[in-house]
């Protein structure tokens, strides 16, 4: 397999205007094959979920909606040998909508969630505040940084909506900077994601080897359950 390395840009400086924007495309281009795959998946997703309501003849549950459309999206992704695994975490019951994917790259981590009415959904878990807050320590560690030390990754968020009538509507990409006292998401910037053509892949091919974004993509690791 060939392997590419993809730069990982740091954080901007929240106060300098140019610096978010030079991060902001530097980001959507390194990772743009990784968006528009995800954005695909979506796409199919939402509309099969959509679809699977009116064959059971039942109204449309937002909650068992958005479960169903993130184990399809898992099916999507996975075929294509993109491994995305559930988020761990612990949610109340009316949080559940918002329970994600998570995928990790070279240099990177996503979260794939569903879009709230504040945009980034607020933390339910401790490790989902962590990830929001993490991207922080980029400009921490990279003075430190030396070839034998491995870099923080970029955490960034993908946020899929729909719209009135249950049709997918889009997704944005956000650059999380930390959480605000009321529990909000701050981002350093945030981004709708123009919507590309990615070659479908059929079960015969083998997975590209020449796009380090989604060359570099791994599984994570398997953990062991806690005994009783």
């Amino acid at each position: 397999m060939t392997t590419m390395t993809t730069t990982i840009p740091l954080t901007p400086d929240p106060n300098n205007g140019e610096s978010i924007q030079q991060h902001k495309q530097q980001v959507l281009i390194a990772y743009g094959l990784t968006f528009g795959l995800v954005d695909q998946a979506l796409r199919d997703s939402v509309r099969r979920a959509t679809d699977w309501f009116g064959l059971l003849g039942g109204s449309i549950d937002l909650s068992v909606h958005a479960a169903v459309t993130r184990y399809l999206t898992k099916l999507y992704l996975s075929a294509r040998d993109v491994a995305v695994e559930n988020e761990e975490a612990l949610f109340e019951l009316e949080k559940i909508p918002n329970c994600g994917l998570c995928l990790e790259g070279q240099g990177y981590e996503i979260r794939i969630l569903k879009n709230s009415s504040e945009g980034v959904p607020k933390a339910a878990s401790e490790a989902r505040s962590r990830f929001y807050s993490s991207n922080q320590l980029q400009l921490t560690f990279s003075a430190e940084h030396s070839a034998s030390q491995p870099r923080v990754p970029l955490n960034l968020v993908l946020l899929w909506d729909m719209d009135s009538s249950y049709s997918y509507s889009g997704l944005e990409v956000a650059c999380p900077r930390g959480e605000r006292n009321d529990g909000t998401v701050d981002c350093y910037w945030k981004e709708r994601w123009k919507s590309i053509e990615v070659a479908p892949i059929l079960p015969e091919q083998a997975p590209p080897t020449s796009e380090a974004d989604l060359d570099e993509i791994r599984a994570f690791p398997t953990k062991v359950a806690a005994s009783s």
